[in-house]
This record gives structure tokens, sequence and C-alpha cells, in this order.
């Protein structure tokens, strides 16, 4: 009997022990899914609405240059931000491609390009005239980037060739004529195309960045990385084009930043979401990408001065779970996200 008094007494002092070196984590309310914005300089944090919106098969956001919110799901829709009531933008008969779930937008942000059913479509903003641009019933057309200046269009058809080869081939469409064609390249998957017009080079990736004519000639090699190719929505230019952001898969998620006049290059992890997107996003005009690290830490990189800030994270007060997407506003001052948060 005294022994087994003996280890009971014992446990006790071992279980007391315990919990003073290993004192238990700061207890929080679970977590809810939340849209939210922060300033780029990482006040005035701003809790808005808790999913659901009505937005079925949600995988990204986007901002107009009105300060609405798109979001990308089935369908497009639309609200002002500061109350959320979302209005349906795209007819109920197409149904959005979400690999990847891209919109570009014209500079003066009049033109939305999507891909949805196998095809490229135009809406005009803010007065939605939707535009079928392509016909395509058998390989799937996808992620539509539009020119600096608003003339042509590129996007991918991914598909199989003779026999059961993957093939992903790169397209330039002129807008003013509706003609597409094949931009010639080296490899039968290629992805995200550009073309700059008052360059007349086209840049798209294939284990590398690489550049060419409209026609296939002057090929170089610009960013000769080895990697890079997914198709992704993030591929894209700053406003003065010497710098591209791109995104590398392999073998561990990360943005790269490429200084087009050096070749400088900087990469940082980045999360990705449930759909294997990454999560960040190039502000062209301020020169300000967007992003999340794996830990779940918001921050904002500036291509001038290539340096960080973080603008939100988790602290005592408040437990991130995950981000899903983020969009800034197009003078960068501010930046929209939805993520899984709880606070105390």
């Amino acid at each position: 009997m005294k022994v087994i008094l003996y280890f009971l007494a014992l446990i006790t002092i071992l279980l007391a022990l315990n919990s003073c070196f290993f004192p238990s984590e700061p207890s929080y309310p679970p977590v809810e899914p939340w849209l939210c914005s922060i300033n780029a300089d990482g006040t005035g944090f701003r809790k808005i609405k808790k999913s659901p919106f009505n937005t079925p098969g949600l995988v990204d956001i986007y901002m107009t240059k009105d300060n609405r919110i798109i979001f990308y799901g089935e369908k497009l829709w639309i609200s002002d931000t500061d109350t959320i009531r979302v209005e349906q933008i795209t007819p109920d008969n197409l149904t959005l491609t979400n690999l990847p779930p891209r919109v570009s937008q014209t500079t003066d942000g009049n033109k939305l390009f999507f891909a949805a059913d196998k095809n490229i479509y135009q809406l005009s903003y803010p007065d939605y005239q939707l535009t079928q641009l392509t016909n395509q019933s058998t390989r799937w057309l996808r992620n539509p980037i539009v020119s600096n200046l608003g003339n042509y269009i590129t996007y991918s058809s991914n598909g199989f060739g003779y026999p059961t080869k993957e093939t992903e081939y790169l397209y330039c469409m002129n807008l003013q004529t509706g003609i597409s064609t094949i931009v010639p390249t080296e490899d039968s998957v290629v992805a995200n195309g550009m073309y700059i017009e008052d360059t007349g080079y086209v840049y798209y990736e294939r284990l590398g960045l690489k550049k060419s004519r409209l026609d296939g000639t002057e090929y170089e090699m610009v960013d000769n990385n080895g990697l890079g190719g997914d198709p992704n929505a993030i591929f894209s230019f700053s406003t003065d084009r010497h710098q591209v952001l791109r995104w590398s898969s392999y073998p561990n998620s990360r943005i790269r930043v490429f200084r087009l006049e050096d070749s400088i290059a900087n990469e940082y992890p980045v999360a990705i979401n449930n759909m294997a997107n990454p999560i960040a996003k190039l502000n062209p005009d301020s020169k300000r990408v967007f992003y999340v690290k794996p830990d779940n830490t918001l921050c904002v990189y500036n291509l001038d001065t290539a340096t960080n800030t973080i603008l939100f994270q988790g602290n005592g007060d408040r437990f991130v779970y995950c981000f899903h997407m983020l969009a800034p506003t197009w003078d960068g001052s501010k930046v929209y996200f939805y993520a899984e948060i709880a606070e105390k």
C-alpha cells in the first residue's frame, strides 16, 4: 500500500513540474474565415465580412481600378468593399477555369479577360458587356494575359498531341482584328506569356524565362534559372517593365523577382493555398509585391528598395491558421485578403 501511495505522490509531483516547464498554449476562440484588409504600412487592420459570401467555388480575388472587389469562382462577382453585397457579372451558362484563376485587366481598367469553358472572354467594365474571343471545343484555352498597351492578349492551349503527349501551346491574339496565331517555341509545353508591344517581344516561361518575336525569331533565354512554367495567376511585369514576378513550385514554393536590366533575382518562400496556387500579387503601379510566407505572415516587398515589410501575422492576441487569397488595390496603398483567423 505504501508503494502505491509513493507512486501516486511521485506522479502528482511530475505532473506539477510538467505544468511549470511546459505552460499551456494561449486559448483562442475557433478560427473563422474572414475577408479582411490592411494598409500597406501595416496599420488599419479591418475584419470586413465573415464567409460565406455566396460565391460558389471561390478561388481568388481581384481589385478593380475604382477599388471594388472581384470574387473569382465558378462565376465572377463584384462588390463594394465597405459592405459586401455581391453582384454576379458573368452569365449562368459559363463556368470559369480555375487552373489558373486569372483575371487580366487593361491599364485603364476598362476591360477584363478570363477563361471559361475552354475559351477566352472579354468583359467590359463597368457596363459588363461580354465578348467571346475564341471558339474552341477540344483543347482548354486558359490564362489570358493582356499586353501592356491593351491591344493583344496571350493565352495558352492545353491538351494532348499524338499519341498521348501533353502539350501547352502559346497563342497571341490581335484584339483589333480578332486574329490569333501560335507563337513558335522550342518547347511543346510553355506557359504564362505576355506580349510587350513597345519592344515587340513576347515573354514566356518554360524551365526559365524566355523571349522571342511573335514569329519565333530572335529567341533568347532571359532568366536561366531552370525552373518555372506552371500556369499561374501571378506572372506579371511592373509598369515600367524593368522587373517581372515569377513563381517556382519546385522543390519549394517561392516567388522570384527578376530585374531585366541587370539580371539580378531575389527569391522568397511563398505559401500556396488549397488549390496549389501561390498567394502573391504584384501591384504594377506601386511596384510592390504582396505575398504570404509559409508561416502565414503577410508581407510586402518593395521592388525599388528590395526591402520586405511584415504587414500581418499571428501574435499573443491573434492566431492565423491560413491565408486563402489576397488582392492589393491599384495604388498599392492597401491589400485585401481572405484568411482563417481567431482573435481573443
